[in-house]
């Protein structure tokens, strides 16, 4: 499969399109540019699990283009490019990308906003927006949008599930295109749980709590989900570096839970016994994606 990215660009000309293709390598990137905001978004709708990387250049159609992507329920990794006079235009760091905050984002809490000023950056800026995509928690995103950027159809934001879903979607694509090596230099360190603070990290801990009781709930059932359910942990788990002792520690706080209910019931906890197997398979997707991803020399 090709190493390439898939990007889908938004701008009000086609004469800009030579200006962010003379930034985006050809054999890194794979970029199809739309100035019509209908086939831009029909377009994103027939690939949307091909698509890496949404960039808008796009001042006058950004918002309806937004507006129209909330109603079809897609959430993506984006990269937006913005016209600043060279009076305000930033000078001192190489990349000004905004960490945007619950009052400041147009699209969603992990988009990247870059100068056109700073061009030769974009494909960085296009990195940093799958980067921050992937560690986007649920939680990060229903927190934020209380206040989404001047989008009025709020109601359409996508649900955390399938905000999961297009995150694990997106890693596996990555894992197929560039291999595991990497997905591992994906890795955002001052993401991982051991540079997290108190509050952050119990908010992920919480998470990924709910995640595993979904998944032991499941497991000895009949469903189709339960592969990706994991896989989802597993994703999670990984690119927050989190030890495998805290995994344990949640499936034991768990299983304590239901031991007490089961006493309440009046009911054997040797059922119990059974869902070690789920930790053990948890921990095998986990010690497995590590194996094929840390670098030989590590």
């Amino acid at each position: 499969m090709s190493g390439s990215l898939t990007i889908a660009v938004l701008a009000d000309s086609a004469d800009l399109f030579a200006l962010l293709g003379q930034n985006l390598s050809v054999e890194r990137y794979t970029v199809k540019y739309f100035t019509d905001r209908a086939e831009f978004l029909d377009y994103v709708e027939q690939t949307k699990y091909d698509l890496d990387c949404l960039v808008f250049y796009s001042e006058q159609q950004l918002l309806p283009a937004i507006e129209a992507l909330y109603a079809r329920g897609l959430i993506l990794p984006v990269a937006i490019v913005h016209r600043l006079s060279p009076d305000n235009a930033p000078s001192h760091e190489p990349l000004a990308v905004a960490n945007p905050s619950a009052s400041s984002y147009i699209y969603q809490p992990s988009e990247v906003t870059l100068p056109v000023t700073q061009m030769s950056d974009i494909g960085t800026a296009i990195d940093k927006a799958i980067d921050k995509f992937l560690n986007l928690t649920p939680i990060t995103s229903a927190t934020s949008r209380e206040q989404p950027a001047k989008v009025e159809t709020q109601q359409h934001i996508p649900e955390p599930n399938f905000l999961r879903q297009q995150q694990s979607r997106l890693s596996q694509k990555l894992t197929e295109r560039l291999g595991y090596l990497a997905v591992y230099y994906r890795r955002n360190p001052s993401q991982f749980f051991r540079h997290l603070d108190r509050r952050q990290k119990q908010e992920l801990l919480d998470a990924l709590k709910l995640q595993y009781r979904h998944i032991v709930l499941e497991y000895f059932a009949d469903s189709t989900q339960i592969d990706l359910q994991i896989d989802e942990f597993v994703s999670a788990v990984f690119f927050r570096d989190l030890a495998v002792s805290e995994i344990v520690k949640i499936h034991m706080e768990l299983m304590e839970e239901f031991s007490d209910q089961l006493k309440l019931e009046g009911r054997s906890e040797e059922i119990l016994l059974d869902y070690r197997l789920t930790l053990i398979d948890i921990i095998a997707h986990l010690c497995e994606m590590y194996r094929r991803s840390i670098p030989r020399e590590m």
